[in-house]
């Protein structure tokens, strides 16, 4: 779940009747205190629903990029770049905002024009053979150029076997992936791709966690700010969620380590503190440990396919 935090907004009377429809229809089970789990049938309905719906591949990316503006840096610098291919000076700019063309002639102006304008068909080329032809060509149709315009998501929904709630997910989740993939390349895109990074940590926490890099203990930090140690130690377990290098081994003792995995087996989601509680391990090192052995299962997942 962790990867998911942030894509939507659900309040808790909704999730509660879903959760009901859900039982009701006989495709979730109750496995525990305040834990569900799909049921055969609800599995068999999860698999026919992927099989005709869009579904986000990296739904962790709404948490690190501002998808709206970026979409429309995106739509412009295509729009952009396409009508001066063909020498086109006098045509209507699809993105309207002030903001995002401030920033994009301030982009251009720091670096070579004509080199981005060359990089930029061979970048997309590069993103778009990873993916699916059906995906890559809705996903282009969404872009305006010199005389073609862009595709609205009704149009597409005529064309293809997805709706427009479908078209929505799928054009933001290939943008961030495209911005994830573009922060890789050289120096203008990266600078480019930052003007939209977004820090998932509220204002408070990340300063609690700039001064925990920066050497100091949590109990100094809690005195300094005048926050309690329990507050300290939750925005820690915050930063590790959502931060990609956490220095777990500044926070875990070799010993706590030690115990924890000798005591500790299978999917961290299942793990029981009570299990470790009697041995002396807090509830913070407990935790920050499951965080971590997650984490790890998801790259391993990912890295495997």
């Amino acid at each position: 779940m962790l990867e998911w935090l942030g894509v939507a907004q659900i309040e808790n009377i909704v999730f509660d009747q879903q959760l009901t429809a859900l039982k009701q229809h006989g495709w979730l089970q109750q496995a525990g205190d305040q834990q569900f789990c799909l049921t055969p049938a609800g599995q068999q309905c999860l698999t026919a629903f992927l099989s005709e719906h869009y579904w986000r591949k990296a739904p962790q990316l709404v948490q690190y990029f501002q998808c709206d503006t970026w979409l429309q840096m995106l739509t412009l610098i295509v729009q952009t770049f396409s009508e001066s291919s063909y020498q086109n000076q006098h045509y209507y700019v699809i993105t309207t905002s002030p903001q995002i063309q401030f920033w994009f002639k301030k982009w251009i102006k720091h670096f070579d024009y004509q080199k981005l304008q060359t990089d930029l068909p061979r970048l997309l080329n590069e993103f778009l053979t990873t993916l699916p032809t059906q995906q890559a060509d809705v996903f282009l149709n969404f872009f305006a150029g010199h005389q073609v315009a862009g595709q609205t998501y009704t149009q597409m929904a005529e064309q293809t076997n997805w709706s427009v709630t479908d078209l929505k997910i799928l054009h933001e989740d290939l943008a961030l992936r495209l911005a994830a993939f573009l922060r890789k390349q050289s120096e203008p895109w990266q600078v480019l791709v930052s003007l939209f990074q977004k820090s998932p940590l509220p204002a408070s926490c990340v300063q609690t966690y700039q001064r925990f890099l920066n050497g100091e203990s949590s109990q100094k930090i809690a005195n300094e700010r005048h926050l309690k140690l329990s507050t300290i130690r939750e925005h820690l377990l915050m930063a590790a969620i959502f931060c990609q290098s956490f220095p777990y081994q500044q926070l875990l003792a070799s010993r706590q380590l030690t115990i924890m995995k000798e005591s500790l087996s299978g999917a961290p989601s299942t793990w029981n503190y009570q299990i470790v509680e009697p041995r002396e391990i807090d509830f913070f090192s407990f935790r920050l440990y499951q965080i971590q052995q997650t984490k790890i299962r998801q790259q391993r997942k990912s890295t495997n396919g």
